[in-house]
Parts: C-alpha cells; sequence; structure tokens
C-alpha cells in the first residue's frame, strides 16, 4: 500500500520544506537571459529576523577582523624602515611546498595529493570532480560539467569537506548530486586533497577525506614587475567548449593587487551509442549528444595584499555565476506535479555565490609562536532550479566561517599546531521540489596536531572537540538539535633507510548528522527518490526519532619512496562504523508521487580498499625526459547488519601514462580503465560494465618577446568508447563524454 495511505499524514506534517515567510521570500520575476540556458532569477536573500541575525553576526566577524587588522598596523607603524634603494625590497620568508616531501610538523600523516599549477595543467575540467577524478582514490559523482564533485574512498555528500583556503565554500554541492561546487578549477593556485580521515583539521564531516583548494584571488607575494599574469583560451570540440580566463597581479612596494575573470560556454556534450541503458517500450532514447549538459559560467574576482618582514594581511570579493542544464532530471516531474506542469521539460540550475576572504599571517609574533594564521569567509549563495523557463525550486544558504590556528616554536623534538574555528550557516529553500527545511546551524571547535621527532620514527598525535546545533523550523514548530563530537588519531612514521618510510594511522572519529540526514522530507529527483530523515517515525518500522553521532574507526598502512628516479606510495586502509548513516528502501510498494521511498537510517559497516601510485624515470639526460607512471585503487563498503554491498561504491581502476619532454616539447599518452562492478545493493542500483579510455595529449612551450607562451592539444576518449561510472547516479541514463579534441593557448607575462 502507498505511504500516504499507510502512514495517515502524522509523521508527514510535523516538519514543512516550506519557510514560514515563504512568500515574503520568493523573488520578484526580475529575469535576464542566458545563452543556452533558459533564464537565470534574481534569487532570495533571507528576510525579517534571519536577515538580522545574519547583520549581527557579520559585525561580530568584522570586528573579529578589524582587531586583528589593528594589531598588525601597530606591529608595522613600530617597525624602523630604511629607504635606500638596497632595502627597499620587501623581505618575505620562503615557503617550499611540495608532494612527496615527508610533511612538516602539524600536517596530518596521511596520504595526500598536492597539486599546483603546472600538475594541473592537462587536469583541468570545467568542475572540481571530473579535474580530480583520476587522482589516487579519487573519482567523480559524473553529474554533468557543472555540478560533478569529488568522491574519496567511496565517501561522497558531507563526508568529504570542500574547502576554500581551509573554509567552507559556503555552497550546497554536499546535499545533492546536481549541485555545483562554486569553485572555478583555472583558478586554482594550488589544490590538496586529503585521502583518509581529515577530522582533526577539518571536523567529523571530513571523514572520507577533504579538498582544500587555494585559489589566486588573495596575492600571496608582490609581483616581480609592474603587471604580471596568465592568460588563457581553449576550444573542446566535444562539447563545443569555449573557454577565456585572465589572472593579473599588479602594484608596487609592500602591497599587491589580484584581478581575475573567467567565462566558459559548452553545449550539450557528444558521445557514444545510445543514453538509456534499459529504456522502457515507447521511450525516448538520446543519441549524439546528451540532452540537458550545457554549461555556461562566468567568475570574477579582485583581491588585495599587503606585506612586511614579520607576516601579511590580504582580503578578496569574488562571484561566481553559473547556469547549466541537469540531464534526466525531467524523468520524475510527471510524478512529482502531474497536471500541474507539463512532464519532461527541460531542467537546469542557475547558481550564483557572491563571497568574501580575509586572510593574515604572522610570522613569530612571540618567542613561543612560529605563525599565527587567521582566516575569515562570508559567502551568499542563491540557486534556483528551472524547469523550463520556470524557477520551480529556489535555495539560499547565507555562511560565515573562521579559523584561527598557531603554529608554537619547537619544543625539543616536539612540533604542532593548535587551532578554533567556528562556522555560521543560514539555510533557506522554497518551491515544488524542497525536501528540508530552514534551517540555522553553528559549529564551535578546537583541535591539536602534535609531531614527536625520535630519530628516524616521527610519533603524531591529534585530537578535536566539535560543538554542533542545529535548528530546523517547520510550519509548527522548530526543532533544536545538539551534538558533541570528538576525534582523535594516533600516528607514527618510521624512515628505515634513506628515501622510504612505512607510516600507519588509527583513529577514532564521530560525525554529526546533516540537516537532510535529520529532517528530509520530500522528493529528491536527482536521486530518483522520496527521502525521509531520521528524525520522524515511521509506524511499523524500527528507527526514527533522530539520529545519534556517526562513529567509526580507522585503520590506515602505507609505504612511500619519496626520491629518486623511482617513487611511488602504496595505501592499505580499512573504516569500521558502529552506526553508518546512509538511505535504505522501505520495501517494494512503498512509494509516493510515483517515486521510490527511502529513510536515513544507521547500521554497522565497514570499508576497506588499496591505493597504489608510482612512477619511474625511465631516461633522464639533459633537457630530455621519459617517465612512465602507473595508478591502481579500489574500494569496497559493506551493510554488516545484512551482510549486503554499500550502493554506488567505485571499482576496481587501473591507468598507467607515458610521458615524454624534450626542451620546450612534452607529450603523453595514457590508458585509463575501469573494471566492471558486480557489488551491488540489489534494491537500488545495476551492475555496470568495464570501459577503457585512451588519451592523448602535446605541449609546446616557447618564448615570446618577454612573455612564456604555450600551445596545447589534448585528445580525451580518442577511441570513443562508451563508459558508466557506478559512481554516478544517473548512469543508467548518461554515459560518460565521448571523443574530444581541445586546443589551447597559454600566455604568461
Amino acid at each position: 500500500m502507498p505511504l500516504a495511505a499507510r502512514a495517515g499524514g502524522h509523521f508527514l506534517s510535523s516538519m514543512t520544506s516550506t519557510p514560514d515567510n515563504a512568500s515574503d521570500w520568493m523573488p520578484r520575476p526580475n529575469h535576464r537571459p542566458r545563452p543556452g540556458i533558459g533564464r537565470a532569477a534574481e534569487l532570495p536573500g533571507l528576510s525579517g529576523w534571519r536577515r538580522w541575525r545574519w547583520r549581527r553576526t557579520t559585525s561580530w566577524g568584522c570586528l573579529f577582523t578589524g582587531l586583528l587588522l589593528s594589531g598588525t598596523a601597530l606591529e608595522v607603524a613600530g617597525q624602523t624602515t630604511t629607504n635606500s634603494p638596497a632595502t627597499n625590497a620587501v623581505a618575505l620568508p620562503t615557503v617550499v611546498v611540495t608532494g612527496d616531501a615527508v610533511p612538516v610538523g602539524g600536517e596530518l600523516l596521511m596520504p595526500r595529493s598536492v597539486l599546483k599549477p603546472a600538475d594541473l595543467k592537462l587536469k583541468t575540467q570545467s568542475s572540481l570532480g571530473d579535474t580530480l577524478g583520476w587522482e589516487p582514490g579519487v573519482n567523480s559523482t559524473a553529474y554533468g560539467p557543472g555540478s560533478s564533485r569529488p568522491v574519496i574512498r567511496g565517501f561522497t555528500g558531507n563526508r568529504v569537506r570542500m574547502l576554500n583556503g581551509g573554509l567552507s565554500t559556503g555552497d550546497i554541492s554536499f546535499t545533492s548530486p546536481d549541485h555545483g561546487v562554486a569553485i572555478e578549477p583555472l583558478f586554482i593556485r594550488q589544490v590538496e586533497v586529503l585521502r583518509g580521515p581529515a577530522t582533526i583539521l577539518h571536523g567529523g564531516s571530513a571523514i572520507g577525506g577533504a579538498v582544500d583548494v587555494e585559489t589566486r584571488h588573495i596575492p600571496i607575494a608582490p609581483p616581480a614587475r609592474l603587471v604580471e599574469g596568465e592568460l588563457e583560451t581553449r576550444y573542446a570540440s566535444g562539447s563545443d567548449e569555449k573557454m577565456g580566463a585572465l589572472a593579473a597581479t599588479t602594484g608596487g612596494g609592500p602591497v599587491a593587487f589580484q584581478f581575475n575573470t573567467l567565462r566558459r560556454v559548452a553545449n550539450d556534450y557528444r558521445f557514444p551509442g545510445l543514453a538509456r541503458k534499459n529504456p522502457t517500450p515507447g521511450q525516448a532514447n538520446p543519441s549524439g549528444r546528451l540532452p540537458e549538459t550545457h554549461l555556461d559560467t562566468t567568475s570574477h574576482a579582485a583581491g588585495a595584499g599587503w606585506f612586511w618582514e614579520h607576516g601579511r594581511v590580504g582580503l578578496a570579493v569574488s562571484t561566481y555565476d553559473s547556469a547549466y542544464g541537469v540531464p534526466f532530471h525531467s524523468d520524475a516531474h510527471q510524478h512529482l506535479i502531474g497536471a500541474v506542469v507539463q512532464p519532461n521539460l527541460p531542467v537546469s540550475i542557475a547558481l550564483r555565490q557572491n563571497r568574501f576572504d580575509f586572510e593574515g599571517e604572522l610570522y613569530a609574533p612571540v618567542a613561543a609562536l612560529e605563525t599565527v594564521k587567521f582566516r575569515a569567509g562570508y559567502s551568499e549563495y542563491r540557486h534556483a532550479e528551472f524547469e523550463g523557463p520556470v524557477a520551480a525550486t529556489r535555495f539560499a544558504n547565507n555562511e560565515l566561517d573562521t579559523r584561527l590556528e598557531a603554529w608554537h616554536a619547537p619544543l625539543g623534538a616536539l612540533a604542532g599546531r593548535v587551532g578554533l574555528r567556528f562556522n555560521d550557516a543560514s539555510f533557506n529553500s522554497a518551491g515544488l521540489e524542497v525536501n528540508t527545511p530552514p534551517t540555522l546551524a553553528q559549529n564551535w571547535a578546537v583541535f591539536l596536531l602534535e609531531d614527536l621527532q625520535l630519530g628516524p620514527v616521527r610519533l603524531q598525535v591529534g585530537g578535536r572537540w566539535d560543538e554542533q546545533a542545529l535548528t530546523a523550523t517547520g510550519r509548527t514548530r522548530s526543532v533544536t538539535t545538539n551534538y558533541t563530537g570528538k576525534s582523535f588519531t594516533l600516528g607514527a612514521a618510521w624512515a628505515p633507510v634513506a628515501d622510504y618510510e612505512l607510516g600507519f594511522v588509527w583513529g577514532v572519529h564521530q560525525r554529526a548528522p546533516t540537516t537532510a540526514e535529520l529532517f528530509a522530507n520530500g522528493p529528491h529527483v536527482a536521486t530518483g527518490t522520496y527521502e525521509i530523515g531520521g528524525f520522524y517515525t515511521i509506524p511499523g518500522f524500527p528507527f526514527g526519532g533522530g539520529l545519534g553521532l556517526e562513529r567509526s574507526f580507522s585503520y590506515e598502512a602505507s609505504l612511500r619512496k619519496t626520491r629518486g628516479r623511482f617513487t611511488g606510495e602504496v595505501t592499505a586502509f580499512h573504516y569500521d562504523f558502529s552506526n553508518y548513516i546512509f538511505l535504505e528502501s522501505l520495501g517494494p510498494g512503498w512509494e509516493l508521487n510515483g517515486l521510490p521511498i527511502f529513510r536515513h537510517v544507521q547500521r554497522r559497516a565497514a570499508f576497506h580498499g588499496l591505493e597504489l601510485q608510482l612512477g619511474w624515470d625511465v631516461l633522464v639526460r639533459d633537457a630530455e625526459k621519459l617517465r612512465w607512471q602507473w595508478l591502481a585503487d579500489f574500494v569496497r563498503g559493506q551493510d554488516l547488519d545484512r551482510n549486503s554491498p554499500l550502493p554506488r561504491v567505485p571499482p576496481l581502476r587501473l591507468g598507467t601514462r607515458l610521458e615524454y619532454t624534450l626542451r620546450g616539447w612534452a607529450t603523453g599518452v595514457e590508458l585509463r580503465h575501469v573494471a566492471r562492478q558486480g557489488r551491488i545493493q540489489l534494491d537500488r542500483e545495476l551492475p555496470t560494465d568495464a570501459y577503457t579510455f585512451f588519451n592523448a595529449d602535446v605541449r609546446y612551450s616557447f618564448d615570446w618577446g618577454k612573455r612564456r607562451a604555450a600551445l596545447f592539444a589534448q585528445a580525451a576518449n580518442l577511441l570513443d568508447e562508451q563508459g558508466r561510472s557506478h559512481v554516478s547516479v544517473i548512469k543508467e541514463v548518461a554515459p560518460l563524454p565521448g571523443r574530444s579534441i581541445t586546443v589551447g593557448l597559454n600566455l604568461t607575462f
């Protein structure tokens, strides 16, 4: 019997996803056209007491920032300066960042990838997920070019933190796979991918890992010339993508200014074969181009930095505006709204984020501290989901995130850091497909990470205390839930001989449930389900009445070779969850408005896997180099209570790349093989076939006057093979892109 008849409505009516002040919250019909997308709306802000609350919170943040700036200004004013030509330059500390070196004190003892612009030249795509999707242990949600997000060791959503300079990205990408990450990959200065529990530094929600992106928006050093920067333009045949970007730095003396701008426009991408793997009789089955995979993105930023011998401060204002199609989102619309809106209308998303960032560093402000760093970010995020020309659903998220860290001076062989973090977020939504109520969330945290060097052995201990409060506002009442989460790690690294390191990390972690896991109550069309949160009680079913902290133990062992012609790393990991939170089907026949009903429950679960990354310099001679690289990873997730695989766990992957460089030339070929995934959750998914992609690239760099230029070409999926990602919730209807040739020009000045 359908749920609507069984439930009697009593557990569905206690909370609602429509704001109390929905009439005030709805935007005015002020639209502007976007090429190929439909129309984007001026999205709403928060009204009434919520707006006042944000003014109050922001005032405290501005006061904190102002005090820090005042202290910095007093320190600079007290310095003695000499204006002679020999001392006119600003003295800056030397900072060396490398992905292969052993991390310094206060850095997590765990597998990581640190990618700089040179590493990203051949990897940058329109989304963060596709850009990082072939790093060890990292997959992409593969939900189209506009919204793909990284998946680490089979974990996604809230279990993988997306960070912008160590702070929250301020978007709502973790709530649904069709929601984009508000970061432009082309403006990345550095990205650090932490594989495995990063809960000590980034909270319980980073149990799967974290992706910390450092953008170019805030200058980190004065320019060497009056104006310097980078210009890039490219075209991709698979989607007719056209992109142009400029990043420029100017300034003089101790001051620098940064200006960034980008525009990217792409049509629906091409793919081989037919879109639907198992179409029903009479159902349209597209070929050639995948509908609703177009994209139109603009990004602008302006930043400034001020530098002196003992520190720096910087700030930036940025905007990210993206409108993109959502493939096959319309399949479920006829179930949701029947005759109100015609079924199968094209669906697109228009999102906009305005963001303000501030950061400051003091070097050795007192004898006991080596570095003190403060960061703060405030963002206003708006997001509308269009069915044809109608903005059917709207979301808003205002968020303030602050972080203060101090690295203490070495105490003998002991080095490390301590930190504080405060986050305040206000989420609101309205429309036809809303499934979570308006929510106010606050989080306070304190953390400590210490290293002890004992000859060839390095010991590490870390701890974190998190306090979280969630207040959900329903139609008739509000509910507040409070959680206290604690995380602890213990690790050791041993270098038995030069260039080799053995490592082991053990940890215990606690994650507080999210708003959706607690209070979801409505359709989630991106996953084709009707979701019910753990707060609600369903007659005749266990669970309900709330969710507890998600508790887990983690174990990691690794072997790394850091230098020489042969380098690499192999890591084995295992996680045990005593109460893993995930969506479980109510069973056959349980549906609402044509969508199968799933609820958030907690069960015992386990994950284990292996990651391998190797590199061999086959030839190194003068300006000539031949390098061969290999990659392999796999992960398994199991529901221990039901002895069943967990859904959407990535299959085995194998990759190899051969790269040859000679003076200004660089060329490479690579194979990427993804094995068949037959370990599936029977009530949620189908097996996914294996596929192999062959890619090739060439790049020529040369001096052009006082500038450095590079011409490049890349061929992706050169054999035009059809592939489907098992991680993607739309894999049955949306194959991965087919053959695409990208050509471009990069100019450094």
